[in-house]
């Protein structure tokens, strides 16, 4: 992602703006705060004041009509599992995406991405409020844009087969879509063809799409879907004999349990919903409208869920006020600020006007400690004494150049 680029998707532009209208919200910790309740109606009472980092996130994405992508949870640690299980995590930042981080449980959504650095929105400390951090502190991020939900899921039992036309080892014929046999093609007994979604097996994930039918008798033993041979022996570990058409080093083995997600219905004949054996027919119904399944989230218990205590520093907070252009160095709250002295205003009953006098001595003095001022009265008779002074100084010049001039007259 290019950084300082903002975010194009719809969702996580309403994600972020949902977010942004949370920013100042507070309560103190320990307490219930809107989003735990409204997490908790339904649920166990005590998760209304569970630390609530990750049901702000869930509470934005309800805000924003985007639960779906965002998901619903309470425990962090659930959040990005589920990120996981949907193949929508990544450890590059993006604004909009769920980012949790390495210590505490901690998470938020991402706003900006700029130098090296990632700006959330997140509850942290009491409060809904930005927070900058070097990427480094972050353990992944939960795409919501990737987040894809099924349309049906469930479980069934799988074998493996490989017709491709050639008539080797049991091969019945081309695939009846008409698509040649491939990877990720699969044969089922009755859903549409051109169905989409995948397979998961003991925490591996492959994908199919349904182009023939099949199994056949084996449906009826509850063999509800024939993966390619290809994808059989990844998810087993085996490898694939192009000659024989099986899988090689497992034993023998032809058959495993999976769980299954159908992303996408075919427009083929077929019925939708749960799988049901060839015998039956339903391959060549037509194919009507699902019930689509409700989605589920994970519930922790409320013990279980923890975000950064309150004690937690703070990288940096973007949603102080920015400051003044006219003003000054900024002031940080290691030095703090002295408040301003003032100097009490003359009694009432002396009405005269005081005048600071300014002097070397005054200049360089601590100005925080007024120097006591002369009143106006005490400088005028000073000024009065040092003109009669002068005067008098005069009269005597005067009358010693008189006499002196009187004497060399004589």
């Amino acid at each position: 992602m290019t950084e300082g680029v903002p975010p194009i998707s719809p969702i996580t532009d309403s994600l972020l703006d949902a977010a942004r209208q949370e920013l100042g919200y507070a309560a103190q910790a320990g307490t219930q705060s809107k989003y735990g309740a409204w997490y908790a109606r339904g649920k166990d009472p005590q998760l209304a004041s569970a630390p609530w980092c990750d049901t702000f996130v869930s509470y934005a994405g309800q805000s924003a009509g985007v639960l779906k992508q965002v998901g619903s949870f309470a425990a962090s640690a659930d959040h990005a599992e589920w990120f996981r299980s949907k193949d929508a995590w990544t450890s590059d930042p993006e604004p909009g995406a769920v980012a949790f981080l390495k210590d505490h449980g901690q998470v938020g959504v991402v706003e900006t991405v700029h130098g090296g650095k990632v700006t959330t929105i997140e509850a942290l400390n009491g409060s809904v409020q930005r927070v900058t951090r070097p990427t480094a502190d972050f353990a992944g991020y939960g795409v919501p844009d990737l987040v894809v939900h099924p349309v049906y899921e469930g479980s069934t039992t799988a074998s493996y087969f490989w017709d491709d036309g050639s008539g080797r080892n049991g091969d019945t014929g081309a695939p009846a879509s008409g698509k040649p046999m491939q990877k990720g093609l699969a044969a089922s007994p009755s859903w549409p063809m051109g169905t989409e979604g995948y397979v998961m097996y003991e925490g591996k994930k492959a994908p199919f799409f349904v182009g023939d039918r099949g199994p056949g008798s084996p449906s009826g033993s509850g063999i509800m879907l024939d993966l390619d041979g290809k994808t059989f022996a990844d998810l087993t570990g085996g490898t694939f004999d192009d000659g024989s058409l099986t899988v090689e080093g497992i034993g023998g083995q032809g058959h495993i349990k999976i769980d299954y997600v159908i992303t996408k219905w075919g427009e083929g004949l077929g019925r939708k919903g749960a799988p049901a054996a060839f015998s039956e027919g339903a391959y060549n119904e037509s194919g009507g409208p699902s019930e689509t399944p409700r989605i589920k989230f994970k519930l922790s218990a409320a013990e279980d869920v923890v975000c950064a205590p309150d004690e937690a520093p703070i990288a940096q907070q973007k949603a102080a006020p920015a400051k003044p252009a006219e003003s000054a160095a900024p002031i940080t709250s290691a030095a703090p600020v002295a408040p301003e002295k003032k100097i009490a205003a003359a009694p009432a009953a002396q009405p005269e006007k005081t005048i600071a006098i300014p002097s070397a001595s005054h200049v360089a003095a601590d100005t925080t400690t007024p120097r006591p001022e002369a009143p106006v009265p005490v400088i005028a008779s000073g000024l009065v004494a040092c003109a009669l002074v002068a005067v008098g100084m005069r009269v005597l010049i005067v009358q010693a150049r008189k006499g002196r001039h009187e004497k060399n007259r004589a």
